[in-house]
């Protein structure tokens, strides 16, 4: 039986690995926070048809977080495999200090400890957001070189800063993979990160926005993790993107899974400027961080493609159809408990 250490358990990429790892029989040790809400992983749960509480016993739970060595280097002791999914995911105004603390500092604590562990196969969640953009097809992968001299997000740099701690690991003897993955739909609370997009769907969306990215399902990612450590490919990225989609079609799909009107009126740079002009002003009234931003708006302004080539033909990887992920991830919105769905209208 398999010794894995998880980290991120409780979002939505580490709950999803987390209940297919325990679907596989392997034994589990996870790390959380003590503040940890459990709510997503039941679902996820539920979703698999595992009894939450039976899947809870089984699982040795260690509560801390990647930034306590002391606590990581006696946690990882006789683990075999470490899936590293925690990380912070933010594009709002003065996260800066924040995404690095936990997304640099964290990982190369969890490389460290690893190391000294000895563990055997060390998958670490990027994302896309750490590639390069210098693209000469027009398609990105992960050869496509970064230009260190153009202005990226604050998330970008610290996703990519992340990436070399890994490298630094592999250098001194870990072996590791690394998965790059698009904007992460799929089963989970629709009250966070990504997922939000169905939220707002479910109530319907007037604008769209001029801009394309890659897009792939939860599950997948998960699948991905656990066959690269089975077959034991190690010292690559592999890019995680199903389908590329336009924004406007994006919307369209969701919205018509949802029974919606699709959305007619395109959002241009001037609009969403004022946007986070007000989101600024906002914060500054309110005391909360922003959640517009230079680094939103250049996100948002940047078509982007990606090619997930590499790992179709090294693992023979199938994705998920963007529509049946966001078909499937409608449903589970819908049939969530009323309690569950908070800021999700179903009129």
């Amino acid at each position: 039986m398999q010794r894995v250490f998880i980290t991120g358990s409780t979002g939505l990429v580490g709950g999803h690995l987390l209940v297919q790892l325990y679907l596989k029989g392997s034994r589990i040790k996870a790390l959380v926070r003590q503040q940890a809400s459990f709510e997503q992983l039941r679902l996820i749960s539920d979703f698999y048809a595992v009894p939450f509480q039976e899947l809870h016993r089984a699982i040795e739970w260690t509560y801390g977080d990647t930034l306590d060595y002391v606590h990581l280097k006696e946690a990882l002791m006789g683990t075999e495999v470490v899936y590293h999914c925690a990380g912070l995911v933010s594009f709002g105004k003065g996260q800066r200090d924040a995404l690095l603390r936990t997304n640099v500092k964290g990982t190369a604590n969890m490389v460290d400890a690893a190391l000294l562990a000895g563990v055997n196969h060390f998958n670490y969640i990027s994302s896309i957001a750490a590639l390069g953009k210098e693209s000469d097809t027009g398609l990105i992968d992960e050869e496509t070189s970064r230009e260190m001299s153009k202005p990226v997000s604050d998330y970008s740099e610290s996703k990519f800063f992340a990436e070399l701690e890994v490298w630094r690991g592999a250098a001194e003897g870990l072996p590791v993979s690394i998965l790059n993955p698009g904007v992460i739909l799929g089963p989970g609370l629709p009250d966070r990160g990504s997922l939000l997009i169905f939220n707002v769907a479910a109530k319907g969306i007037p604008f769209y926005t001029d801009s394309q990215t890659g897009y792939v399902d939860v599950r997948d990612i998960a699948r991905a993790a656990i066959t690269l450590v089975e077959k034991n490919l190690t010292g690559k990225r592999y890019v995680m993107v199903a389908e590329n989609c336009h924004n406007k079609d994006l919307f369209a799909l969701i919205t018509n899974a949802f029974g919606k009107k699709p959305p007619l009126i395109r959002a241009g740079l001037g609009l969403l400027r004022i946007a986070v002009w007000i989101s600024s002003l906002l914060s500054w009234f309110t005391g909360k961080p922003s959640q517009l931003s230079k680094d939103t708006l250049r996100s948002i302004a940047q078509p982007e493609c990606y090619s997930s080539q590499r790992i179709i033909d090294e693992l023979d990887f199938a994705f998920t159809p963007l529509q049946e992920t966001i078909n499937d991830t409608a449903l589970f919105v819908k049939n969530l408990p009323k309690e569950k769905q908070k800021r999700v209208s179903q009129k």
